[in-house]
């Protein structure tokens, strides 16, 4: 691993290894806010530092926009005042690259310029795949005002003590928009030929040179590839990175690919596999003598060495990988390479922000986002029994064995992992073992007593005798009451899944989960020669619960395989060879013909047994994960992190 450890000079920055953590949007903080958000903010970017990180580009920081009086933004960073003319910037964000120079860390910001399809280079043009809204075309005028305003955001950047800067160009921000022939198709200076497009970032980031004096690192992020039809292209960004470093003014680039939508999308999931793109920075890199950043599911310290190790880039971006283990590169350094908390890629950490509102997470690591809350000792050690296996069972058993509670674990099953084992035999969720893996090592560790195939009745839980009782018992297929359900062509996901059932032909699947798992089952399916697979769901949108940086790659694969979406249309019978449905609003009907089988992905109901015999049999009992309420796995393991702090 030793290439990843060396240091590397980028502008006027020193840093002390190849590990950045990128800039990434968390819904903490933020830093300019009030003095909560700004210690939440603090203590989980310090913690990457703390962990060993050389390089921190961790906050997003938004350029002031040129909105006229009564113009109401919407969206993230579409605001009026911004990041660097806020009061509390450059207090805040001082305190800030203290707390990462105290650990040997360089800090930089990404500067982002957000009007969220109100602004932009031309009135005529879509600004994304989902947004049909009319920007407001930029004026010479406007533009160059916007690039003054770069420039005196960089001067107060250098103010407050930060190392570099990063100007985002990479997706759906005006100045990317400017970049790409979809959303660029002015006829003055600021369009037209490749570069015209590129002619308000090479002003930007000169305007910030010269503001600067060469003592502000300045980068520029870039995609590779928007992967879409008239788009920015590979030749579009090579030509891009060739008159970028000709201006000077730039230390170094940030290349990923894609655009908020689409597939790939710039926050790629793992289905992707590991460092997809990295072949490609490669090549492009070639066109640049400037230090190149790689950023694209690099959720290994193996595949991080790999890609240096190969020329595809200089430094390696490891944001998804860090918010699983913030320790990563000191463990990777000290040769603790089963002790790093892996990351799968379901990218519920950004998703649940964006999403659903909710806070930001992580499903492997339910600490992330929360590293500023305090948790006190135990008073005493208890007796804890776990009942179940799944990821809020191991999660609490290890945890709470951590904290120097007697834990054993009973997991009716042969191994650990519950519901995720079972999805874990999908391709989409092929990443899934290795966290059930790293789980059991843990509890190992911890000196949890850990029975497999120990099925629980409430008599033996009794006459266990702890003195805390958690049942994480999970959940089982949900059976929809429809006429004709059981039918023996009517089969449940799982069973598909584990090979119990075998389908193929036409296969019908009823899809009454808005998130991943009938387009995961669906993915199996339709990986097979003879099968052609028609989803019905009753929502108006497949997958409504699946985030934007996460949908595109599912649905482009079953595309691709000739799957068929049927929206907004309940299943009201099945027959032997038939499937009728109705329109959710009109009623109006529509038969699916010459179906072969019906595959339930209907969700879960909890298995609620156990804890009905034993209500007010056992001194302190705790219901949590999919036995209280089936959700995703972040829910699971982080209701069993805040239990097990808690006991």
């Amino acid at each position: 691993m030793g290439i990843l450890f060396e240091p590397i000079t980028i502008g006027p920055m020193k840093v002390k290894n190849r590990i950045m953590v990128p800039a990434h949007g968390t819904g903490i903080g933020p830093l300019e806010g009030n003095e909560q958000q700004a210690a939440a903010f603090l203590a989980y970017y310090g913690s990457k530092a703390a962990g060993g990180a050389g390089w921190v580009g961790g906050s997003n920081a938004f350029v002031r926009n040129p909105l006229p009086h009564g113009f109401e933004p919407s969206g993230l960073g579409a605001t009026t005042l911004g990041t660097f003319r806020h009061p509390n910037f450059l207090p805040n964000f001082r305190r800030w690259m203290d707390v990462l120079h105290g650990y040997g860390a360089v800090g930089t910001v990404q500067m982002i310029l957000r009007a969220v399809a109100l602004q932009g280079p031309s009135a005529g043009t879509q600004l994304n795949l989902v947004s049909s809204t009319t920007p407001h075309e930029l004026e010479v005028h406007e533009i160059e005002w916007i690039v003054e305003e770069f420039a005196a955001s960089a001067r107060l950047a250098l103010e407050a003590g930060i190392d570099g800067v990063e100007v985002h160009a990479n997706h759906n921000d005006i100045v990317q928009w400017f970049l790409s022939p979809l959303t660029n198709n002015r006829r003055d200076a600021y369009g037209g030929s490749r570069s015209g497009r590129l002619k308000f970032l090479v002003d930007i980031v000169k305007a910030m040179r010269a503001a600067t004096d060469g003592d502000l690192a300045i980068g520029v992020r870039l995609c590779m590839d928007e992967y879409q039809d008239g788009g920015w292209t590979v030749e579009d960004c090579r030509a891009a990175l060739i008159e970028l470093e000709a201006t000077g003014a730039v230390d170094y680039f940030s290349l990923d690919v894609g655009n908020n939508w689409g597939a790939p999308s710039y926050i790629p999931p793992a289905v992707h596999g590991m460092a997809p793109w990295a072949e490609l920075c490669g090549e492009l890199s070639a066109a640049t003598s400037l230090p190149v950043v790689y950023a694209g599911l690099v959720l290994e310290p193996g595949v991080a060495r790999e890609v240096l190790a190969a020329g595809h880039a200089d430094v390696v971006g490891m944001n998804r990988a860090l918010i699983a283990d913030p320790d990563l590169p000191a463990k990777t350094a000290g040769g603790q390479l089963d002790d790093i908390r892996p990351c799968i890629g379901v990218n519920d950490c950004i998703s649940r922000v964006q999403q659903e509102g909710l806070a930001f997470g992580c499903a492997v690591n339910p600490g992330a986002g929360q590293e500023q809350v305090h948790v006190a000792a135990p008073e005493h050690s208890r007796r804890i029994l776990v009942i179940g296996g799944g990821p809020a069972g191991m999660e609490t058993a290890a945890r709470a064995a951590e904290r120097g509670h007697e834990v054993t674990l009973w997991e009716r099953n042969a191994e650990l992992g519950g519901a995720m084992t079972i999805a874990a035999k999908t391709p989409m969720h092929s990443t899934f073992p290795r966290f059930i893996e790293f789980q059991r090592r843990r509890l190992d560790r911890a000196g949890v007593t850990v029975e497999l195939s120990r099925e629980a009745t409430a008599d033996e839980v009794v006459d266990f005798g702890a003195d805390v009782v958690v049942l994480a018992t999970g959940a089982s297929p949900r059976t929809p009451t429809i006429p004709g359900v059981d039918q023996s062509h009517v089969v449940q996901m799982d069973d598909v899944i584990t090979g119990k059932a075998r389908v193929r032909g036409k296969v019908v699947i009823i899809a009454q989960n808005d998130h991943m798992p009938p387009l995961a089952v669906a993915d199996l399916i339709a990986g097979q020669d003879d099968t052609r697979v028609v989803m019905v769901y009753q929502s108006m949108a497949p997958a409504q619960g699946v985030g934007k940086y996460t949908i595109g790659a599912p649905l482009q694969r079953l595309l691709q395989r000739g799957t068929e979406f049927v929206t907004m249309r309940r299943v009201v019978e099945i027959e032997p060879s038939r499937v009728q449905t109705k329109d959710i609003f009109a009623d109006t009907p529509l038969t699916i013909d010459d179906v072969d089988f019906v595959v339930l992905a209907c969700g879960r109901i909890p298995n609620s047994v156990l804890a009905r015999a034993l209500h007010g049999k056992v001194p302190e009992m705790h219901i949590l994960g999919d036995a209280y309420a089936p959700q995703r796995i972040t829910f699971a393991t982080r209701q069993a992190w805040a239990l097990a702090n808690a006991l």
